[in-house]
């Protein structure tokens, strides 16, 4: 198993009542595994999935990127102003 942070901004931090979780996955995990696993785990954040971008290590990642143990991973929603 691999443990990486998971940091959520803005809605997410309300979806999952937290600014910061530990997870364990399965090595091998990808951006895209671990949206999904969350979305399966979480409604609110299932109605938003499509929208969530990564950024692992602060840096933004395309989905199909391979998390590592030790990943410090943002989970970002489009920010809209007025």
């Amino acid at each position: 198993m691999i443990i990486v942070t998971l940091r959520f901004f803005s809605v997410l931090r309300e979806a999952f009542g937290a600014g910061v979780a530990e997870v364990e996955l399965d090595p091998g995990t990808t951006g895209q595994g671990l949206i999904e696993l969350l979305a399966a785990n979480n409604d609110e954040f299932a109605a938003i999935q499509s929208v969530v971008r990564l950024a692992v290590n602060d840096e933004y990642v395309e989905l199909d990127l391979q998390l590592s143990d030790g990943d410090e991973i943002a989970l970002i929603t489009p920010v809209s102003g007025g």
